[in-house]
């Protein structure tokens, strides 16, 4: 990301939603990136600082040092594929006729279903656009929450980080965890890494240590 880069300006635009819905899972090789949540708690990341950014939130570069990041998450590049395919399908031109608002979400889904796109990305940039998301349960019956806090936990985060980084009380964040324990049907939080990892949450590389 090079000086001046924010993602309000440079990646809104084409994905559409209000914050950055995508979880990244990160290691800073160089520059620095300052992060704004969307409950306005704010982090400043710089070489050498690894970790998890939730969903729901803003961020630019620092300084006049371009900011070099490492994802291991998926998400974000989903989000963008995504958004250039809807701008793509409903761009018009001489020889295109402009398609209708459901026409043009139709073929995104089936963009998805062929496997070309994710699901889930493509339901974020619909639902910027006014589009109402199908949401659907995450593994085990879990909410879209407690797959936050899982993923914040099997990535090493504690209850109070858990809290600090969505925004809710830690005894909101060890209430999640104890359900996400209770659906999962493990009993430690390594049993709850190892089913982050096999369900595709996280990937081995960012997941916590037994």
């Amino acid at each position: 990301m090079e000086p001046g880069w924010r993602w309000s300006k440079d990646v809104k635009p084409v994905v559409g939603t209000d914050f950055c819905r995508a979880l990244h899972q990160f290691f800073i090789v160089s520059g620095h990136l300052h992060v704004v949540m969307e409950d306005g708690a704010d982090l400043q990341l710089r070489r050498g600082d690894a970790g998890v950014i939730p969903p729901g939130h803003d961020a630019w570069v620092v300084g006049d040092e371009p900011c070099e990041m490492i994802d291991f998450s998926p998400t974000y590049s989903q989000l963008i594929a995504a958004g250039e395919a809807y701008q793509a399908i409903t761009a018009t031109g001489e020889s295109k006729a402009r398609m209708s608002r459901g026409q043009a979400a139709a073929k995104l889904r089936a963009e998805a279903r062929a496997g070309r796109l994710d699901t889930e990305a493509v339901d974020l940039v619909l639902g910027a656009v006014g589009h109402r998301p199908r949401r659907q349960p995450g593994p085990a019956g879990l909410t879209a929450r407690e797959v936050q806090v899982l993923v914040l936990i099997a990535t090493g985060a504690s209850a109070k980080q858990v809290a600090y980084a969505l925004g809710i009380r830690p005894k909101t964040a060890s209430t999640h965890v104890e359900r996400i324990y209770t659906k999962t049907g493990v009993t430690t939080r390594s049993g709850a890494t190892r089913f982050a990892i096999a369900h595709g949450l996280v990937s081995p590389l960012g997941a916590a240590g037994p």
